[in-house]
């Protein structure tokens, strides 16, 4: 799985600095750029990535040595019935602990290794994240383009049928209530229209949340783009792929291991631990002398808890009950991936069957429009019927749109799923965007 890290992603801007002539301004692959340098999610995700980064070197830090240096200077004065004195005292002492052995510090150590782990996934899954919320923003922004386009068109077509029927009531060929029947459709058109641009202008707001920047022009999806089902058409081998690519499902299974070290840990306050030390000090000043004087001291340390309140035992049941959560966790997350995905393999077959049938069905009104015009001008229907058909035919290229974008949207879902979704499926896309003319 090829996913962005900050070096590819540098790689990723510079190139579309250098290569500016090569995308268009509202291009997937811009969008994509601009969502990664600009999307506040991801800017927490890198936040929380590094922040979690850090857990390892603490834990290693545990097992280590520790080692202090100190520095101190005094005056002490004093007196008796005979006698007055004083003197100052300084010297500095560096001293060093080595764990030898602790149960607790080198399961931290463990768990401090699966989180790093852990971290590494999570902003991994949040860059998946945010592929998929750059096609899926990008193709709602194409999704009420083409809804507009249609809704123009037919606004367009209903008002030539309206002034023909004015024109024929004029002449007294037809009567009253087929001008308002005509009027009705025409003002539903007006009101479908204007939906249709408020539903453009929202998704362009969507886009501007996504990349920090205004943007009116995107490109559109070719008639070309291929529309085929997924190979192989049985669940089986996605589901084998999917329980071992899920990020999700993996991020869960790393919770589980943490929980464990966790459990490990606060068992470990049970068991006893052996400290090495080493302790120079160098002091200078006291009541007889003002020589130097220097000492070395190297010792073990063993300790042994033998009761703490029942605690340590406390602690520990409460670890492995959360042990207990994060599996029973696994457990329902590995069944809603094999949901998902047999459900979105099954949703990419049917848009598949969709997009062939809506665009069959396209065709299908087109003659029923044409034999029902063709009926109204020699007087065997009327204007209801032709409105109808006029509507049925632009619904049917409205769901045929659709269709296309359900079937991309729903098959970037399904790489996801499966844990594939990479950066190159958005080239791959952007390849059959074409630049509006």
């Amino acid at each position: 799985m090829k996913l962005i890290s900050y070096a590819i992603r540098a790689a990723m801007l510079a190139g579309l600095c250098s290569s500016a002539t090569l995308v268009s301004a509202g291009s997937l692959q811009e969008i994509y750029y601009k969502a990664l340098d600009n999307d506040a999610q991801l800017k927490i995700a890198e936040a929380t990535y590094r922040v979690n980064k850090e857990a390892l070197p603490q834990a290693r830090g545990g097992l280590l040595p520790n080692i202090v240096a100190t520095a101190n200077t005094s005056y002490t004065s004093y007196s008796d019935d005979s006698d007055y004195d004083s003197y100052n005292n300084h010297g500095y002492t560096v001293s060093l602990v080595q764990p030898v052995f602790s149960a607790a510090r080198w399961f931290t150590y463990q768990q401090g290794q699966t989180l790093d782990e852990q971290a590494q996934i999570r902003f991994d899954l949040a860059q998946q994240n945010l592929i998929l919320q750059t096609v899926d923003t990008y193709l709602n922004v194409l999704r009420a383009k083409s809804n507009l386009e249609t809704a123009e068109s037919q606004e367009r077509a209903i008002k030539r049928r309206l002034d023909q029927v004015n024109a024929q009531f004029e002449v007294g060929l037809i009567a009253i209530t087929d001008v308002h029947e005509a009027q009705a459709s025409y003002d539903n058109a007006r009101v479908s229209l204007i939906e249709a641009e408020g539903a453009l202008d929202n998704s362009y707001e969507a886009l501007e949340r996504l990349t920090g920047e205004t943007i009116t022009q995107t490109d559109l999806l070719s008639p070309e783009y291929p529309i085929q089902e997924v190979s192989p058409a049985e669940p089986d081998s996605w589901l084998t792929k999917a329980l071992t690519g899920n990020i999700g499902l993996q991020l869960v299974k790393t919770d589980i291991e943490v929980a464990r070290k966790s459990a490990q840990i606060a068992k470990s306050g049970h068991m006893p631990t052996l400290d090495l030390s080493a302790t120079y000090d160098r002091d200078k000043g006291s009541v007889s002398t003002d020589d130097w004087n220097e000492s070395n001291v190297v010792g073990l340390t063993f300790s042994l808890p033998l009761y703490q309140g029942g605690a340590t035992s406390s602690r520990t049941r409460q670890a492995y009950a959360q042990m207990d959560v994060s599996m029973q966790t696994y457990e329902d997350t590995e069944r809603a991936v094999k949901q998902a995905t047999r459900s979105l393999l099954r949703n990419v077959k049917t848009n598949v069957l969709s997009v062939f049938a809506r665009q069959q069905s396209i065709i299908s009104s087109q003659a029923a429009l044409d034999a029902t015009s063709e009926g109204f001008a020699v007087g065997t229907r009327n204007v209801v019927d032709v409105l109808a058909a006029e509507q049925a035919l632009y619904a049917a290229k409205r769901d045929y749109a659709n269709a296309r974008f359900d079937y991309v949207l729903n098959l970037f879902t399904f790489k996801q799923q499966i844990g594939t979704l990479s950066p190159e499926d958005l080239t791959s896309l952007d390849n059959w965007l074409i630049i509006q003319g």
